[in-house]
């Protein structure tokens, strides 16, 4: 009896410890936990041509624009937006980026964006969409997410449990066993 009760606890024991860690759970995938920064509002627009990115920053968007097929950055086009009823151009910067200064801020919501773009010979025309966040969704803090292994604590609670009641069910047949040899 002492040899199964052994074998018991120590199975037991060995199986609470081999829960899986943070970022070991081969199971089904977690939801990644929120970044810690924000992200700004973002524009991507693409097309066989060109592809142009933008950030709201402030006052306006800052814009990168690059070759679709090679990625190489495209430093001497025209570009212009169409954003909110305004025709906007984007001036050039010394990084090789665009700035398309805004007249107000946009307030809260999702807009439609027009770019025409104008690169020696080549011009396109491309659309996508800007979703504009409220500032407090921009710095909310982080939610706490509960850890994959929040199960352990409670599998370690259950097994004590278990060893828990086989001490007393021993300690209840051996105290019957004596019962009955001296009686």
């Amino acid at each position: 009896m002492r040899k199964m009760l052994a074998g018991c606890l120590c199975s037991l024991l060995f199986a609470c410890a081999a829960v899986a860690g943070d970022g070991h759970d081969h199971g089904e995938e977690k939801a990644a936990a929120a970044p810690a920064s924000p992200a700004a509002s973002r524009l991507v627009m693409e097309s066989t041509q060109f592809e142009l990115v933008g950030t709201l920053e402030g006052d306006g968007l800052h814009l990168h624009l690059d070759d679709y097929a090679s990625n190489a950055p495209v430093t001497d086009a025209s570009v212009e937006l169409e954003l909110a009823g305004q025709r906007i151009k984007a001036e050039p910067e010394a990084d090789g980026s665009y700035q398309a200064a805004l007249a107000e801020p946009f307030p809260e919501g999702e807009y439609a964006v027009m770019a025409t773009i104008l690169a020696g010979e080549t011009s396109d025309l491309l659309t996508g969409d800007l979703d504009v966040h409220a500032a407090e969704e921009m710095h909310a803090e982080p939610t706490a997410t509960t850890s994959p292994n929040a199960g352990g604590f409670l599998l370690w609670l259950l097994g004590l449990a278990v060893v828990a009641m086989a001490l007393v069910v021993f300690t209840l047949r051996r105290d019957r066993q004596q019962r009955k040899v001296q009686a």
